[in-house]
């Protein structure tokens, strides 16, 4: 208790624009042209049948986006990994700038891609727990901001079989509270991708990051 108490008053915890303050509810989620400065918004770009895996890109404020991949199958199966690869050599592919040779992959993708059905993702509910409470100084001096190791997890709130589940922990600030905003459903497969928001990023008053989280469909 008292390294609760002291932890709630050494640090600060700045409203973030997505948590309307004092209110306890979320307000309606920003369009892509509100969202704000400093936000990392996840995109869907579809859904490859070879490799039975979901593709996505991540704004991240930068010149060049994060492309990610969702595997269905295999040992990766269910986690959003980085195409680290995609950015480490593009003279390979005969490009003048790492833009040039982004540009070229994610075209051949594309064309690569089935698009996926968006679907309400009111099947599913979102859990959250606190592994682990830091705080994080931030440059400009003042008061530490809240840091958490925030364990998310997405199931099914009523399943005819077992259900697997979507799990992952993220690192949040300010605020350890975090939303089930968006769903779509894998062509062919009693699975979904669903997308949470959460504050994740510590610029400011801290600012939106996404994450999507592999989890089980019942096919109708």
């Amino acid at each position: 208790m008292r390294a609760s108490i002291a932890y709630l008053t050494t640090t600060a915890a700045t409203t973030s624009p997505t948590f309307a303050a004092g209110s306890g509810e979320w307000p309606a989620q920003p369009t892509d042209a509100s969202h704000g400065a400093g936000a990392h918004r996840l995109e869907l770009l579809g859904w490859h049948r070879g490799e039975r895996a979901v593709y996505l890109s991540e704004d991240v404020g930068g010149a060049l986006p994060v492309v990610h991949v969702v595997r269905t199958r295999g040992e990766q199966a269910g986690r959003m990994i980085a195409m680290r690869s995609w950015y480490i050599d593009h003279a390979a592919d005969g490009a003048a700038d790492p833009l040039e040779a982004l540009d070229r992959r994610l075209t051949a993708l594309r064309g690569e891609l089935v698009a996926m059905d968006e679907v309400e993702p009111d099947p599913w509910c979102l859990t959250t727990r606190v592994v682990q409470r830091r705080a994080l100084r931030l440059p400009g001096g003042g008061l530490p901001i809240r840091k958490f190791a925030l364990q998310l997890t997405v199931e099914p709130i009523v399943s005819a079989r077992p259900a697997t589940r979507g799990r992952t922990v993220v690192t949040a600030y300010l605020r350890p509270r975090a939303h089930l905003e968006r769903a779509w459903a894998i062509p062919g497969e009693p699975l979904a991708l669903t997308r949470v928001s959460y504050v994740g990023v510590p610029e400011g008053v801290g600012h939106d990051k996404h994450v999507a989280l592999l989890v089980p469909r019942e096919l109708h």
